[in-house]
């Protein structure tokens, strides 16, 4: 007779707890959600009952048995997620896979339930259009399945990347307004910290272009949660709007430099809705030049970052790992996108008197 082999079902009933549970510990033995001695008795548990983890098998017989790519975004309410994504989808298509996309509203928590749970032979490749808030965990996981970053060239993780130069994408917006004159401008963001490099990098290079000048840059920036992410579909527009009120009570600025063209958008809503002229009172730049930008009712100064040539390449990394049946990396791919100043009818020359 042929040998029944364990399942997950069998190690959670002798190890008395969920399935689920043993699905995350057995790809994740460091789950913060579980004990160490819960994690001891599955591994226990699946020693005795000898069952071995898909993601092992596959791993081990050298060929991926599945065509899912996990996609894992930020927010797919912000046109540039949007058309990354459905880039990535369309490379997808063409090299005959499938896509699962999840939203990860920046929650390193979050991150790593979606990987625990797509974990184990469900998928054969991982895109991320951000930065990953887990950077160990993800470089563990592209020891078993490829993954592709869409990040920044000046924060390193040791996976393939696709990358733009976010510090160069700074300088060019304050090249381009101190070219006009401007001297004093204000940099209005969302959330500055280290899990959110690729913004601080866009003031970096900002500020340093506007210092070696002689010019003035005035910081506005606001916390936005994961729960605020999830909530508000409108909180870039809604956080681009309150942090331009508060820069226009300084008279001496004329710029107002948004961390994002979603960000943008609400700074112009607030210029216009106090009664003032774009580009006549103030000049407005954002970054990640999203399609609504060229339209005529915004004409947005923005920054090209390469959208969706981004999303297509990562895909294209991906398929040729997977079709080369590479199980282990054996060098890092980094693929670089030079970032170009978009001109358009938000920047002018600064107001007079």
């Amino acid at each position: 007779m042929k040998k029944i082999k364990p399942t997950t079902s069998d190690v959670a009933l002798l190890a008395g707890v969920s399935q689920s549970a043993v699905s995350m510990i057995l790809n994740h033995p460091t789950h913060p959600r579980f004990s160490p001695e819960t994690v001891k008795r599955v591994l226990e548990a699946a020693k005795e009952l000898g069952y071995e983890p898909r993601s092992r098998i596959i791993r081990q017989s050298g060929r991926f048995h599945t065509k899912t790519l996990l996609i894992l975004c930020p927010v797919i309410s912000n046109p540039y997620y949007s058309s990354l994504v459905q880039a990535a989808e369309q490379e997808a298509e063409k090299e005959g896979f499938f896509t699962v996309v999840c939203n990860t509203y920046r929650s390193a928590q979050r991150e790593q339930k979606i990987l625990s749970e797509f974990q184990g032979g469900t998928i054969c490749g991982v895109v991320f259009a951000s930065i990953p808030q887990s950077r160990e965990l993800v470089e563990k996981i592209n020891q078993e399945i490829p993954v592709v970053v869409i990040g920044d060239r000046n924060t390193s993780i040791a996976v393939d990347t696709v990358e733009i130069d976010s510090i160069l994408s700074g300088k060019l917006t304050a090249e381009h307004l101190l070219s006009l004159g401007h001297r004093y401008a204000a940099f209005l963001s969302t959330t500055l910290n280290e899990q959110n490099a690729v913004r601080v990098n866009r003031l970096e290079g900002f500020q340093q272009a506007f210092q070696k000048a002689g010019g003035q840059v005035h910081i506005f920036s606001q916390e936005v949660t994961s729960e605020d992410d999830l909530q508000n579909l409108m909180i870039e527009h809604s956080i681009g709007f309150s942090l331009a009120q508060q820069a226009m009570r300084e008279p001496t600025i004329t710029a107002l430099v948004a961390v994002n063209d979603m960000v943008a958008y609400g700074v112009v809503s607030a210029v216009k809705e106090a009664g003032f002229s774009i580009p006549e009172d103030y000049s407005v730049c954002g970054f990640d030049n999203i399609f609504p930008s060229q339209y005529a009712g915004i004409s947005l100064t923005t920054v090209e970052h390469c959208i969706l040539e981004k999303g297509r390449n990562a895909v294209q990394i991906l398929a040729e790992r997977i079709s080369a049946k590479q199980d282990l990396p054996v060098s890092i791919k980094r693929l670089e996108y030079r970032p170009r100043l978009i001109v358009r009818n938000s920047t002018g020359a600064p107001r007079t008197g």
